[in-house]
């Protein structure tokens, strides 16, 4: 039995400004009719503010009709570990979540402080061993790097887990340049944890893997999981590429919950030990499709 009726797949933006069109947000909600995959929109979104009036009416949809919801997010959902710790004094996804939210500020025009923010905490919480780095050429920060840092001796190291086994995947503490998603991550969490504080959605809202453990069952309606679009091989086609991209990945997991195999994606990747399922769960986080090599082989097809 599909785990779930709805998908939503969200290409996040880090953007400073209103932007559409190629590099901004894209969001694509995918159903199931029948043995059909039927997406109901595929849209560009200005600012971040846009699209959360979106989220927040998605889900209350879902809810509403019964309906159980998937939400892809396209940026990390955690920090390498001792990141929590190091910054909130326990080692929680959520202390983590609440502090950046606390501190982002990102207003409906997208206009935002993530570097400002970034060069504060590396003076506060890394001094001497920075972490963050990247940020436009025309502006100084006093502690935030154009450049790359030294890679670090000790916790928080560069990369996650799940990070390891993604080609190509980005440092979350870099913040700009080609590729890069330290932007998106600390601006998508700020989003997130308000909409779960704020909207009081969190009653029926789990995120995975952290409020779910590796398990392809859920007793909320709405799961939110991190997702890594580059996973997939995409069609050929005319368009913008991101708007492709979340097409590809809502009409491939809708397949693949047709037929059950994407619970095997939510389930424990057999890459990991128990410890570091464990700081997964806690506060690494982890990315759906990695790890399960037979089904990230056919996604990459």
């Amino acid at each position: 039995m599909p785990l779930f009726d709805r998908i939503l797949i969200v290409d996040w933006s880090g953007a400073g400004q209103p932007v559409t069109g190629k590099n901004s947000l894209w969001a694509c909600l995918a159903r199931r009719e029948g043995d059909r995959v039927v997406i109901d929109w595929n849209e560009n979104f200005p600012t971040r503010h846009v699209f959360m009036q979106r989220l927040n009416v998605v889900v209350g949809a879902a809810l509403a009709e019964g309906q159980r919801l998937l939400c892809g997010f396209d940026f990390a959902f955690g920090y390498p570990a001792g990141t929590a710790e190091r910054l909130t004094g326990a080692a929680d996804w959520r202390a983590l979540w609440c502090k950046i939210a606390d501190e982002i500020e990102d207003a409906p025009d997208n206009c935002n402080n993530r570097f400002d923010l970034a060069s504060r905490w590396n003076a506060t919480h890394f001094a001497g061993e920075p972490r963050f780095w990247g940020r436009p050429h025309q502006h100084v920060y006093a502690d935030l790097s154009d450049k790359k840092p030294p890679a670090p001796t000790n916790a928080p190291l560069a990369f996650r887990r799940s990070e390891c086994f993604a080609k190509g995947a980005k440092s979350v503490w870099q913040l700009t340049y080609n590729g890069s998603v330290g932007s998106q991550t600390l601006l998508g969490i700020a989003r997130l944890s308000r909409f779960l504080d704020e909207r009081d959605h969190s009653e029926h809202i789990a995120v995975w893997p952290f409020e779910t453990g590796f398990a392809g069952s859920f007793k909320k309606p709405v799961v939110f999981a991190e997702i890594y679009p580059s996973l997939f091989a995409l069609p050929e086609g005319d368009g913008v590429k991101d708007a492709l991209q979340v097409r590809t990945v809502a009409d491939t997991f809708a397949r693949f919950d047709a037929d059950g195999r994407l619970g095997a994606l939510l389930d424990r990747p057999a890459v990991l030990t128990d410890n570091e399922v464990a700081v997964s769960i806690a506060e690494e986080g982890w990315v759906l499709g990695i790890g399960h090599l037979e089904l990230s082989r056919e996604m990459a097809a």
